[in-house]
């Protein structure tokens, strides 16, 4: 009887600690639809947004934060999203001028050698220059067309 007693209390115990469940916090970020107009470039092996934390344009790569999921050449339209903190940024559509697997395995390389292999293919400068505010919880949606 005993044993009963002490499994009765681990058990209740046990209920107790799992009544309090605890879900996936909503993230913050940009997300947004690249549409590509006219032929890709040969040298360009894959796009993506990047994020950058301060606008340098000279090198606007120098303050990359992250970048979005990589789009395969000769894409017409493809959807892109970024996780960020809350905070200021700017956003660049970029080509990727190296494999893009290489780029992914080497990128804290390229980072240090600050030589990002990236050929901004924003067409509006207004694009890169302007820069957005993630507010806390809040997807900003950003579209971006890209002319060849």
């Amino acid at each position: 009887m005993r044993i009963i007693s002490w499994l009765v209390l681990i058990f209740s115990i046990f209920i107790y600690s799992c009544d309090n469940i605890v879900g996936l916090e909503p993230v913050s970020g940009v997300e947004g639809t690249l549409t590509f107009n006219g032929s890709w470039k040969s040298d360009i092996q894959a796009a993506a947004v990047i994020a950058l934390d301060d606008l340098d344009l000279d090198n606007p790569a120098s303050h990359l934060i992250t970048y979005s999921n990589l789009i395969e050449p000769g894409t017409n339209t493809a959807e892109y999203f970024i996780q960020l903190a809350p905070g200021q940024y700017y956003l660049a559509a970029v080509g990727v001028t190296v494999d893009p697997g290489f780029f992914a395995a080497k990128l804290d390389s390229f980072l240090n050698a600050e030589t990002i292999p990236l050929e901004i293919i924003d067409n509006d400068l207004r694009n890169l220059t302007t820069p957005i505010n993630i507010d806390p919880k809040e997807i900003t949606k950003e579209d971006r067309d890209i002319v060849f």
